[in-house]
C-alpha cells in the first residue's frame, strides 16, 4: 500500500494498491472502499481498478488536520488495511471546490465564483500540441469553466457543414466500435481524461464533465443499457470526484433521441436521467455541482433535489433566464446561447457583437453563461474550437474577459435587477440598494439617462467608472450627484457605468 503522509486541503489524496491474482473481470468482480475519518466526521469512498495489477482510492480532504482511514474489500489482501495522513493548509490559488450559494456560486473557502464558461467538447484526446494551444486560449481569455465530453464526438450538422469525426487513440471500453463490452473499461482512456482535468485544475479552471451525449457513430450512447450507464458513472465518480474542479453534467442535449427508423426526434426518456442524477448525488462523496443540458426548442429539465443548478441552451439570455431564476431559485447557467462562428448552421454563425451582447444579458439577469466558437479556417470543417480546441480567434473572447473583470469588481452576488433603469432593449441595470449600480448600454438612446440614489433630499454622491465594453478600455472616472447627474451618464452603445456611493463625511 502506497500513499503520501501529507496533502493540502482540497487536493487529491491517493492510495495505490497492488494485487496480481486477477481472474474474471476486475472492474466488476473486485470491490474496495475506504472510510476516512477526522474527529467525528467520516466519508466512505469507493476505489477503482486502474489496469494491470493496480487499484486506487482517491479522496479530497475538506478540512485540515489528521485523517485516519480503513479499507474494506472482498480481497483479503486489501481488507482491513489502515493508515493516516495530515491535511495541511491550502496553497495560494486553491479555494476548494465550487459550491452553490443561493442563486450564485462560491468556492468552498467563501470566495465568489463568477462563471465565465466556454466549450471544447472533445479537446481531451487531440495531440499534445493542440491541447497546449487550447489551454493557452482558456487561460488567455479568462475562461474558468470548460464544457467537455467524456466520450468521443461525431457530428456532421444538419447542413453537413462540419465534420467532427476524429477517432480517439483508444476507446473507453474494450472491444471495437459497435461491439464494445461496456462492463470492461479501458483505464488508459480515462487516465488521459483525468490528466486533462488536472491540466485545468492547475490553471484554476473548472471541468464541466459531460457524461453522455447522442453524437456518436461508434455505438456507445446507443449501445449502453441502464446497468452499463450506472457502472460507468460510478467508475467515473471513483476516478474523478477527488478533483476539486469537477462538475457533473448528465448530458449534452439529454432530450435528443431517434425513431426506430433512425429519424431525429425529441424525447426525455433516452436514459433514466433521474436515476443517474440520484446516483451521482448519493455516491459522490464531495458533492460536486450537477446539471443536465437540453435542446433549445424542447425540454428544460424540471427541478430535482439532485439538480444543483440549471444548465440550459437557448438564445434568450435575459427574459428566460430571469424567469428560470425566479422559478428554480437556483443558479442558472445558459451553457449554449449559439456560438460565434462562420458555419451555415444557425447554432454556429453568430457574430462577435451578438455573442458579447447575449453574454452581457445573462449577467444583467443575475445569471451566468458559456461561450463557444466555431470558425472554419481555410475551409477546414473538422478542427473547430467548439469540438477540438486549438486557438480562439473570434471577436468575443477578449471582450468577455474584460466583461468578467468588470463584474468581478462589483458585489455581483448582492445585486438585483434594477427595473427603474432597464428598458429591456437599449439598456439594463443591476443595483445593490442605493449603494452600488451597474448600467450596461447596448444601443444609443440620445437624450436619455439613468436615475439613481435615495430621492430623500440628501443628494448622495457616487464615484463612477465608465467603461467601453467593446474596445475593452476604461474611459473615464468621475464623481456625480443624484438627479443632477442624469445627463452626465448618457445611454451610449457598449458603455458600462459602475457607480459606488461615496461614504458620508462626518
Amino acid at each position: 500500500m502506497k500513499y503520501s503522509k501529507q496533502v493540502e486541503q482540497w487536493d487529491i489524496f491517493e492510495i495505490e494498491l497492488q494485487f496480481s491474482n486477477l481472474g474474471g473481470n476486475p472492474f466488476r468482480d473486485i470491490w474496495l472502499q475506504a472510510t476516512f475519518k477526522i474527529g467525528d466526521e467520516f466519508k466512505r469512498v469507493n476505489g477503482f481498478y486502474d489496469g494491470g495489477t493496480t487499484w486506487r482510492i482517491r479522496f479530497m480532504p475538506e478540512t485540515t488536520g489528521n485523517y485516519r482511514f480503513q479499507i474494506h474489500s472482498n480481497v483479503d489482501r486489501f481488507n482491513g488495511l489502515e493508515g493516516h495522513f495530515t491535511s495541511t493548509m491550502p496553497s495560494e490559488g486553491n479555494h476548494g471546490p465550487v459550491q452553490v450559494n443561493g442563486v450564485h456560486f462560491n468556492y468552498a473557502d467563501g470566495t465568489p465564483f463568477f462563471v465565465m464558461g466556454t466549450t471544447a467538447y472533445a479537446w481531451t484526446y487531440r495531440p499534445e500540441e493542440v491541447r497546449l494551444r487550447t489551454l493557452e486560449s482558456f487561460a488567455k481569455y479568462g475562461f474558468n469553466k470548460i464544457r467537455m465530453l467524456v466520450f468521443p464526438k461525431y457530428y456532421r450538422g444538419l447542413l453537413m457543414d462540419v465534420n467532427v469525426d476524429y477517432d480517439p487513440p483508444v476507446f473507453p471500453f474494450a472491444g471495437k466500435p459497435n461491439e464494445f463490452d461496456f462492463q470492461t473499461l479501458v483505464p488508459e482512456y480515462f487516465r488521459n481524461f483525468e490528466e486533462r482535468v488536472m491540466d485545468l485544475m492547475r490553471l484554476g479552471i473548472e471541468a464541466d464533465v459531460i457524461l453522455f451525449h447522442p453524437y456518436d457513430t461508434w455505438g456507445i450512447d446507443s449501445g449502453m443499457r441502464q446497468a452499463d450507464d450506472l457502472f460507468y458513472v460510478n467508475y467515473l465518480i471513483s476516478r474523478l470526484a477527488a478533483y476539486r474542479n469537477v462538475w457533473w453534467s448528465l448530458a449534452n442535449e439529454y432530450d435528443i433521441s431517434s425513431t426506430p427508423e433512425g429519424m431525429f426526434c425529441s424525447r426525455t426518456d433516452r436514459k433514466d436521467w433521474d436515476l443517474i442524477g440520484t446516483t451521482i448525488k448519493s455516491n459522490d462523496p464531495h458533492g460536486h455541482p450537477i446539471s443536465v443540458h437540453n435542446l433549445p426548442m424542447r425540454h428544460i429539465y424540471p427541478d430535482r433535489d439532485w439538480l444543483s443548478h440549471v444548465s440550459i441552451q437557448h438564445p434568450d439570455t435575459y427574459t428566460l433566464l430571469s424567469e428560470l431564476k425566479h422559478h428554480y431559485k437556483k443558479p442558472i447557467v445558459n451553457d449554449e446561447y449559439q456560438y460565434e462562428g462562420n458555419i451555415k448552421d444557425e447554432w454556429g454563425n453568430s457574430d462577435g457583437a451578438t455573442t458579447l451582447f447575449r453574454h452581457w444579458l445573462s449577467a444583467m439577469a443575475g445569471c451566468y453563461a458559456s461561450h463557444g466558437e466555431v470558425f472554419k479556417v481555410d475551409g477546414n470543417e473538422t478542427d473547430l474550437f467548439w469540438s477540438y480546441g486549438g486557438t480562439l480567434i473570434g471577436d468575443s473572447a477578449p471582450r468577455l474577459k474584460f466583461m468578467k473583470e468588470i463584474l468581478e469588481s462589483c458585489a455581483y452576488q448582492d445585486m438585483n435587477r434594477d427595473w427603474a433603469n432597464t428598458d429591456g432593449h437599449h439598456y439594463f441595470a443591476l443595483n445593490r440598494g442605493i449603494d452600488e449600480y451597474l448600467f450596461f448600454c447596448r444601443y444609443d438612446l440620445p437624450g436619455k439617462g439613468f436615475w439613481f440614489g435615495s430621492y430623500d433630499g440628501s443628494r448622495p454622491e457616487y464615484d463612477v467608472i465608465v467603461y467601453d465594453a467593446w474596445n475593452c478600455i476604461e474611459k473615464d472616472r468621475l464623481t456625480v450627484k443624484e438627479i443632477e447627474a442624469n445627463h452626465l451618464l448618457p445611454i451610449k452603445a457598449w458603455t458600462v457605468y459602475r457607480l459606488k456611493r461615496k461614504k458620508m463625511q462626518m
